[in-house]
């Protein structure tokens, strides 16, 4: 089986966690998941989540204007998206 990786490993040095991102292609419903030589465990946990394809800035152009909301509604808006942000 021909699996194409791509894989980002992920150190946490407070706890000693690790973590692998692999994108890979699924083939007759299997996969193949490679991992690093020094990735060290009996036991992992796999979450499989389906790649969707990035969307174009012209899609999300297509939505511009779509909520029609009111001067209010818009500031509450953005008060609120930039409140998440500095929570990040």
């Amino acid at each position: 089986m021909n699996v194409v990786a791509v894989t980002n490993k992920i150190s946490n040095k407070l706890n000693n966690m690790q973590a692998v991102r692999q994108i890979v292609d699924v083939k007759d419903n299997i996969l193949e998941i490679l991992l690093p030589d020094d990735f060290k465990a009996e036991k992992v946990e796999v979450i499989i989540l389906r790649l969707e394809t990035q969307t174009s800035k012209k899609e999300v152009a297509n939505f511009r204007g779509s909520l029609n909301l009111t001067d209010a509604q818009y500031a509450d808006f953005q008060e609120n998206v930039t409140k998440s942000r500095e929570e990040w």
